[in-house]
């Protein structure tokens, strides 16, 4: 006979309705005013320095520039406040594109690449909100190779060493995850964690790479070679973007002011277009109609509106290449720099994998059976822990394809997502539907949910340079024309080849075999033979993603070269207090993802506007 003690059974009861109660007074008094900023007044039309754009770089200029009380800072952004329950909490962050808090941009029709894609274009997620692209990006956190930036000095950068910008790292950073602490800050505003919940697939991915001898490392530290669990930017639970790290504790400081739902549509520069002087800015909503106002910047114009918008209110305001401003009929030409250049951008490819024999609660990966389950709703509310507080995101490894360069890093990342290729990601990737039955033999209207994940070979180090411009036809006001000229070069196809190679030998290892793993691109059906390289030249081509991470438009150099823009104190060549802080600026991509070179970049570019404007 069971027996039930009277005294526990009361305690366990009591805890059950407290859990309740918490959970429910946490829903009833979550408040999205926390996030919320007003749009521009008439108040006040002159401040000290004008930041644009509040994503990655933006909120950290803010936060830094506003700690002297005696300068004035403005910070623009076009999207709104970060109010969106599903930008805070980490497993969301698949809904987010081609949601409102994206700008939905996309690229030109490729020749070479996106060949699977609605109209042969790739989506080009970026963030239309506080936090920018921080706030909808999977928040892995990775720095790139010590040769990164020790390259972009010697092509000019002169003080983006590896030496000089480490401490700029660790400034920013808050680690709490599991590394060389060497390499890492502690106290920083940007909380850097691991995953609480691991799944079994993420601890094959990771005892496979130990398998093929590779070690298990910290990515952001010594060696960048080998398999790591994710570090990510994430704090308690929740995610960590650069406007919930550096912006919102610091929003009652009475010399900053953060305005949001305002476009800039161009720099206004002085007569002898010498000088910035302000900024033209109109609301969001009336971007294409509305009517201008003047804000002045009374020390400097800081562009932080990233790879894309950066040089596109460069090029508005008249400063880029002169052959393309002379097409440009309703731009009036000022500056000949070579803005939209050097666009660049790490591109991956997806093998995706069923796990048949495990039923999709079984946590062996993240399937919304086993991610909404109460279970897991209530871990989340109580403790900001399990399945909803990570991205999925939950591996990488840092190859060397033997293609690369001598003294580079490694030149493939291979990412992994514990995730069944669902059919609303494919739609948000904008796949067809032919191309969804051709490369992985499945009904796109099939919504059940599965236990599965998806293994990416992404490309580090792309030959294949594109380019931003405006169109000359269409209004000024439209969205700028993005080419990444994907796989124009045939080296940029064989490097990931080489990467699905050695996905197929992970595959192979005693800790993936003991999922018993089925690859879906088995079922593809191409005119090749299945599995020789032709056939994967092929499915390539068809449907390769990006990974957020546009880069170089605003390229960095010395103040001789003739490909750059900005100088190495970013300062935008011929043009006083006008200076670009964001993606745009790197000379050449790191060795992963770019989040965290950003940050870095606008910490070690707050310091440098300080010191040049002796703050």
């Amino acid at each position: 006979n069971l027996t039930f003690d009277p005294q526990k059974m009361a305690l366990a009861r009591a805890v059950f309705y407290l859990s309740l109660a918490y959970v429910a007074f946490s829903i009833a008094t979550w408040n999205p005013s926390h996030y919320q900023y007003n749009t521009l007044t008439n108040e006040k039309r002159e401040f000290d320095y004008i930041v644009v754009g509040a994503g990655s770089a933006g909120c950290v200029l803010a936060n830094r520039l506003s700690e002297d009380p005696n300068v004035s800072v403005l910070l623009l952004e076009a999207g709104k406040s970060d109010t969106r329950w599903d930008i805070h909490v980490p497993l969301a962050f698949f809904g987010l594109q081609l949601s409102p808090v994206d700008w939905q941009y996309e690229t030109m029709p490729q020749k070479r690449a996106c060949l699977g894609m609605s109209a042969h274009k790739c989506a080009w997620p970026r963030g239309k909100v506080l936090g920018g692209t921080s706030s909808i990006n999977a928040m892995g956190y990775v720095r790139g190779n010590k040769a990164d930036y020790d390259k972009w000095e010697k092509m000019g950068a002169k003080g983006w060493g590896y030496d000089d910008v480490l401490p700029y790292f660790k400034k920013s950073e808050n680690f709490r995850a599991i590394g060389d602490n060497r390499y890492h800050g502690f106290g920083g505003p940007l909380s850097v964690e691991n995953a609480n919940y691991i799944t079994p697939v993420a601890r094959a991915f990771v005892a496979a790479g130990k398998e093929l001898g590779y070690d298990e490392v910290d990515y952001n530290a010594e060696s960048q070679i080998g398999f790591g669990f994710n570090q990510e930017t994430i704090h308690d639970g929740v995610r960590a973007s650069t406007a919930q790290a550096f912006l919102h504790p610091i929003r009652d400081r009475p010399n900053l002011y953060v305005a949001v739902e305002q476009s800039v549509r161009s720099v206004k520069l002085s007569e002898d277009n010498e000088k910035a002087v302000g900024v033209y800015v109109v609301p969001t909503e009336e971007y294409r109609t509305g009517e201008e106002m003047i804000l002045r910047a009374l020390k400097e114009v800081i562009l932080s509106a990233g790879a894309i918008d950066s040089p596109r209110i460069l090029i508005m305001s008249g400063i880029g290449p002169k052959e393309h401003l002379n097409e440009l009929p309703y731009i009036p030409f000022r500056k000949n720099l070579p803005v939209g250049k050097n666009l660049q951008d790490h591109l991956m490819v997806m093998l995706p994998f069923l796990v048949p024999d495990a039923p999709p609660e079984s946590g062996v990966s993240f399937t919304s059976t086993f991610a909404e389950s109460w279970s897991s709703k209530l871990q989340y509310l109580l403790f900001g822990a399990g399945p909803l507080a990570q991205s999925a995101y939950e591996a990488n490894a840092f190859l060397r394809s033997g293609m690369e360069p001598e003294g580079q890093g490694p030149d493939i990342q291979v990412l992994l997502f514990t995730t069944h290729l669902h059919p609303e990601l494919l739609w948000r990737m904008k796949i067809t539907t032919q191309a969804v039955i051709q490369n992985w033999g499945y009904d796109p209207l099939d919504v059940t949910p599965r236990t599965g994940f998806i293994v990416l070979p992404a490309l580090l180090h792309p030959r294949s340079i594109g380019e931003l411009k405006m169109d000359a036809v269409r209004s000024p006001l439209e969205d700028p024309m993005i080419n990444p000229n994907y796989l124009d070069h045939p080296d940029d196809v064989e490097i990931l080849l080489r990467g699905i190679r050695f996905v197929q030998k992970m595959m192979n290892t005693t800790a993936f075999k003991s999922l018993k793993g089925q690859c879906l691109s088995e079922l593809a059906t191409s005119s090749h033979p299945y599995d020789s390289d032709n056939f994967w030249r092929w499915y390539i081509r068809q449907t390769p993603l990006t990974i957020y991470h546009p880069v170089g438009t605003c390229k960095m150099g010395a103040a001789e070269d003739p490909t750059a823009v900005v100088d190495p104190r970013l300062r935008v060549k011929g043009v006083k207090n006008l200076r670009v802080v964001d993606a745009s600026i790197m000379p050449e991509i790191v060795s992963g993802n770019t989040n965290a070179p950003v940050i870095m970049i606008a910490e070690k570019a707050a310091d440098m506007i300080k010191e040049d404007n002796k703050i």
